[in-house]
């Protein structure tokens, strides 16, 4: 009986070793910081502090199977995302920067840049 026990103890114990552990992009995102960059000359406060409030909306979700869905105010999208050198990829194109635990977005218009900053749930 004792090595039943023990055997099915190092069995789960050899399950749980082998798991790989979750991916840490996975999860849900949500905007930490906001800083939008436009020209002076250009846009007004009033502006920037619309830009930003609207942009505070988003979530970022990504599953394990590397699918990324975008929630904005004003957009929803998804796709399928992948890393290479802390860039994320969307149909090989930059969509942001994975760096100290956090996924950084940056958006340019003709007024300036907006940069956005995720943290997870």
């Amino acid at each position: 009986m004792k090595n039943r026990y023990f055997l099915l103890l190092a069995l789960a114990a050899l399950v749980c070793a082998c798991h790989p552990k979750a991916d840490p992009l996975f999860g849900t995102w949500t905007v930490s910081k906001v800083n939008v960059q436009f020209d002076e000359q250009r846009s007004t406060p009033e502006l920037v502090k619309q830009v930003g409030e609207m942009e505070k909306q988003n979530i970022i979700t990504i599953d394990s199977d590397s699918i990324l869905t975008f929630k904005g105010l004003e957009e929803e999208w998804q796709d399928r995302i992948s890393l290479k050198n802390d860039t994320l990829l969307r149909n090989g194109k930059a969509f942001g920067t994975w760096k100290d635990g956090a996924i950084v977005t940056r958006n340019g218009s003709p007024l300036g840049e907006v940069v956005v900053t995720y943290k997870q749930e």
